[in-house]
């Protein structure tokens, strides 16, 4: 499929989700995940033929928003931990952030983090939302929706090229960077993304969604 044509696709199905009230916060959810698809695509097709790790790390992410997306689908409280994970998100780069000050840092900025990482604490407690929301790992999210040996296959591919395995780091660039290594995963990207938009679009076509049904 076209890259461009599939991006659009996506993108097109997000905005129609985006005023579906009966779909509670999936109308906010659901267009964020075709958007965020929609652009790793686009990245795709821009770095077709960049160095592998760039295909891989791109092919890892629309891989793991589907896993995330359809793990989402199988159950209402599946969707609403992980719209609440944002503000959790956010907290923990706020924390991370000031564990990278040092003696020089002004400690003015760590008190604007400090008031950010407070007012998101506020609206999740206002909103009854978890400080320390349930996050399953994404090995058992590909396990209940049914792509644990798919799971397993691809992070063994791509995880060498996006972790500094010895593979990455030991072999020459024209050892691994090679038609046989690159263009499944650029198959397999677009595949996911396919899985992704079709998923949005029964979404979309259904007057009343079930959020409990199969995934």
């Amino acid at each position: 499929m076209n890259l461009e044509r599939q991006s659009e696709r996506l993108r097109s199905v997000g905005k129609e989700l985006y005023h579906r009230m009966d779909l509670d916060i999936g109308c906010r959810v659901f267009p964020a995940i075709a958007e965020a698809t929609a652009g790793q695509l686009d990245l795709l097709g821009r770095f077709f033929e960049e160095p592998i790790e760039i295909t891989a790390n791109i092919c890892r992410s629309i891989f793991e928003i589907n896993i995330v997306f359809r793990y989402s689908l199988s159950s209402t409280q599946h969707l609403d931990d992980f719209a609440a994970q944002i503000g959790s998100d956010e907290i923990s780069i706020y924390k991370s952030l000031k564990k990278l000050a040092d003696d020089k840092t002004d400690p003015n900025n760590i008190k604007v983090i400090d008031a950010h990482i407070e007012q998101i604490r506020n609206t999740m407690r206002k909103h009854g939302k978890s400080l320390k929301p349930d996050r399953p790992s994404l090995s058992q999210m590909a396990k209940e929706v049914g792509v644990e040996k798919e799971y397993e296959i691809f992070y063994g591919i791509y995880s060498k090229y996006v972790h500094a395995s010895a593979w990455f780091v030991l072999r020459k660039r024209e050892h691994i960077d090679l038609p046989m290594y690159r263009t499944p995963m650029q198959l397999r990207a677009q595949l996911y993304a396919g899985d992704t938009c079709k998923r949005l679009e029964d979404l979309r076509d259904k007057t009343e969604p079930s959020m409990g049904a199969d995934a």
